[in-house]
């Protein structure tokens, strides 16, 4: 093992303690995960990494090999998806994850850092003055806003040339209408089946 993964371990290490100790509500987070011990194999990445947990917040290693509460093996793509309880089944079937132990303890993980509740504009504030804090909060939150109202639109766009212009997927009621003709065949079908059943009967 050569020491080049232990720099940017450390970096991501520091990173991800410093925001835990940001916000005070990650201290009963932490107590809750208390001595749990999580190892992934990223198939990116040529070592696999171990993430402690103890009430002073996380270590990372990547030469640790001792017992881990949890393994799970899978791509740097699917991380995000774990986040969800209802794509642990479809990811496994996939091929795309492998998990050994407790699976929701990547949940509880990765809830650690979901759940940050840091307050941004007072930190800012510490370092360049609450004036200047403020306007750049203001300046972050009005991009925000703009990004999400642009992709809602963008969104509504898609939409409109797949289902109006281009007419590459049904509306709702094409779709129900669908359904409805398809449930009648299948009566029908079930219907005729009966009826030879009993004229050879």
């Amino acid at each position: 093992m050569t020491l080049l993964p232990l720099i940017p371990t450390l970096l991501v290490e520091k990173v991800a303690n410093n925001l835990l100790h940001r916000d005070p509500e990650s201290v009963e987070r932490l107590q809750r995960l208390d001595g749990k011990r999580l190892r992934f194999h990223l198939k990116e990445l040529p070592f696999e990494i171990t993430v402690s947990v103890d009430t002073h917040g996380v270590q990372l290693s990547t030469s640790d090999e001792s017992d881990v509460d949890c393994r799970i093996a899978t791509e740097m793509g699917v991380l995000p998806e774990l986040q969800d309880t209802a794509n642990l089944t479809r990811l496994i079937k996939a091929d795309l994850l492998d998990i050994d132990g407790d699976p929701m303890l990547a949940q509880q993980v990765v809830s650690l850092f979901k759940s940050l509740n840091v307050d941004w504009e007072a930190e800012l504030a510490k370092t360049i003055g609450d004036v200047a804090a403020h306007w750049l909060g203001k300046l972050w939150r009005r991009s925000r806003e703009q990004v999400k109202t642009q992709w809602q639109q963008q969104q509504r766009w898609v939409h409109g040339v797949l289902t109006e212009e281009k007419k590459l997927l049904p509306v709702r009621a094409e779709f129900d209408q669908f359904k409805t003709d398809l449930q009648q065949l299948r009566a029908q079908i079930e219907r005729l089946e009966r009826q030879c059943r009993e004229k050879k009967g």
